[in-house]
């Protein structure tokens, strides 16, 4: 019973050692699209009514060898991995359009005692 849980626990915490395979590959662009048989173009772009917009999020951490899991954290955050960096990246569970309601969770945050939190800019589509 101890080995078949010693070694589902060891699968586990090996599956994120692991880099997805499109982590190696590189970017795909827009000029390398497959033409179709036939055709002497490729077919164009699909065209969407978006309009980018700017949005902030707050993160306190980036961990590195540390499963956040063994850390408490505020409702206000959630952990995500992201596997081609191998790390985990503490942040606001919200993006937010405005930069002042970024400013005030982070406030809020640094009074709780995540002193080193900072705001990040991204690019979101409405």
């Amino acid at each position: 019973m101890f080995t078949l849980l010693f070694i589902s626990v060891t699968l586990a915490l090996g599956a994120q050692d692991v880099k997805p395979p499109y982590c190696e590959e590189g970017p795909a662009t827009y000029g390398s699209v497959a033409a179709i048989p036939g055709a002497t173009t490729a077919p164009p772009l699909p065209r969407f009514t978006t309009t980018p917009t700017k949005e902030y999020k707050v993160q306190v951490a980036i961990l590195r060898y540390t499963d956040p899991a063994d850390y408490p954290f505020h409702p206000d955050l959630v952990a995500r991995y992201r596997p081609c960096e191998q790390i985990w990246v503490v942040e606001s569970r919200e993006s937010y359009p405005n930069r002042t309601d970024a400013v005030a969770l982070q406030e809020k945050l640094k009074g709780l005692g995540y002193s080193g939190s900072y705001i990040t800019e991204l690019l979101g589509y409405q």
